[in-house]
């Protein structure tokens, strides 16, 4: 038996492959869209792919489940409920599917979605008890899935179904069960997921707080107490999988693009990533541009700018890095990229259109000034909700950015100057350029964030 486990930076997402190394045949679980990572490890090992399975209809990344099939000729297995759209075999609760000598058996786990199905894997040669639980999203190291995924009329059904589902169906599976989770720390489909790769049934009994409740009333509190707002694209993700995805191979590849493209793209009213990092996007960017920097966190802020319905351009800190910001794109089913701008930022200077700037503002300085006399000065946290209660600048207004993304208003005047804060600096700059394009003055962002503020052992309330 063969378990390998395929985890997406980012998205913190979590695929698997399970193979039968006797008769090399191998299944996936909860494919990414790009797929080429499962199809190398299965050709360097030997293997083939026999069964894809979905353990729900994914809301923050595009499944690969149709990519996978088209490269490799296996079937897609996926839960009835779903109501899938695309070609797949329908799966109910104890249904099987055999990958060689191995059977990976449905668990229905309603909670986290309706269709919810987690998968146990069962050895003929360790017995017969399962072994293994791939629980995607309904169980994770230390914490649960969320069920206010599909709106408020659903939630109280499903968080109902939730506590069912850890009482009467997760607690009753052997305690050696070994569970490995559809995603890790820093993913938004649980509150606050624990970093470890796997765990097991006994340790979530003891030690996870779901498994604590002391009634129903009890575990509804303690899941839905300081459930962070979900990203804006979630609703968009949902549909693109229930109805399947376009295959890669007939997205547009983007181009290099002149200034004068990428001005002409922006009038026409396509959107501007400036993907490098937020000091130099502040150094000079181009007017209305939105900074999201490429690196672990550029998938899911690009995704809460939610473009679906416009063209995005992006400006990069290298022209070689194209096709990882195109892939990063594509994850969160944001396909429209029309392209980049060759040569970056100083092909747009040397053409000689305007640039706009960014000031900073160093914690220390920060705190000199709150100190003065304010002059309307402000200072807005962008952060979540329960980020700030848990110790911010005395003053400051909270607004977070992902709510900035989506429009939310800004009480700040114009030509008020505003230093903009979040944690470590990433959320402050996207904001910042947000309020800029809205046509405030005097905007800065503070590098570092809370923890440099928190280093500098500056007071918070």
């Amino acid at each position: 038996m063969i378990i390998e486990r395929f985890y997406t930076p980012g998205l913190a997402e979590v695929a698997y492959g399970v193979a039968d190394a006797a008769t090399g045949k191998a299944a996936i679980i909860d494919p990414r869209r790009d797929v080429d990572v499962y199809l190398d490890w299965a050709a360097s090992s030997g293997l083939t792919i026999v069964a894809i399975l979905e353990t729900h209809v994914h809301a923050d990344f595009v499944s690969g489940a149709r990519e996978l099939a088209a490269a490799t000729g296996a079937p897609i297995y996926a839960g009835r409920l779903g109501g899938s759209e695309f070609p797949h075999r329908p799966l109910d609760d104890g249904d099987v599917v055999r990958v060689g000598n191995l059977t990976l058996r449905a668990f229905w786990t309603p909670g986290h979605t309706p269709e919810h199905l987690a998968y146990l894997l069962f050895d003929p040669d360790q017995g017969e008890d399962p072994i293994v639980l791939f629980s995607g999203d309904v169980l994770f190291a230390g914490e649960i899935g969320r069920p206010d995924l599909l709106g408020a009329e659903q939630q109280k059904v499903l968080v109902e179904q939730l506590y069912e589902t850890v009482t009467q169906r997760l607690a009753n599976l052997p305690d050696s069960v070994v569970v490995y989770p559809g995603h890790g720390a820093g993913s938004p489909c649980g509150k606050k997921i624990g970093d470890a790769a796997q765990t097991t049934i006994g340790q979530e009994k003891l030690f996870n707080y779901a498994f604590q409740a002391d009634s129903q009333e009890d575990f509804i509190r303690s899941v839905m107490e300081g459930m962070p707002t979900p990203p804006a694209y979630y609703p968009v993700m949902k549909l693109v999988n229930k109805v399947g995805p376009a295959l890669l191979r007939a997205l547009p590849a983007g181009d290099q693009l002149s200034a004068d493209d990428v001005a002409a793209f922006q009038a026409k009213g396509a959107l501007v990533i400036d993907a490098r990092e937020s000091g130099e996007f502040g150094r000079g960017h181009i007017p209305g541009a939105v900074s999201v920097g490429l690196g672990p966190s550029f998938a899911i802020w690009s995704g809460w700018l939610t473009p679906y319905d416009r063209e995005v351009v992006l400006i990069l800190p290298d022209d070689s890095r194209f096709a990882e910001a195109r892939t990063e794109l594509r994850r969160i089913g944001i396909d429209a990229v029309a392209g980049y701008l060759r040569g970056g930022i100083e092909a747009w200077r040397a053409s000689g259109r305007p640039v706009e700037t960014l000031g900073e503002m160093t914690v220390e300085h920060l705190a000199e000034r709150i100190g003065q006399s304010s002059n309307g000065f402000r200072v807005l946290d962008v952060r979540d909700r329960t980020e700030w209660e848990a110790g911010h600048i005395a003053g400051s207004q909270n607004i977070a950015a992902g709510a900035l993304a989506q429009g939310q208003a800004v009480a700040i005047p114009r030509k008020s100057p505003v230093a903009v804060i979040c944690g470590t600096g990433y959320r402050s700059s996207l904001a910042a350029s947000l309020l800029q394009d809205r046509g405030l003055k005097h905007v800065m962002t503070v590098p570092g964030g809370m923890a440099a503020w928190n280093a500098a052992s500056l007071p918070t309330a």
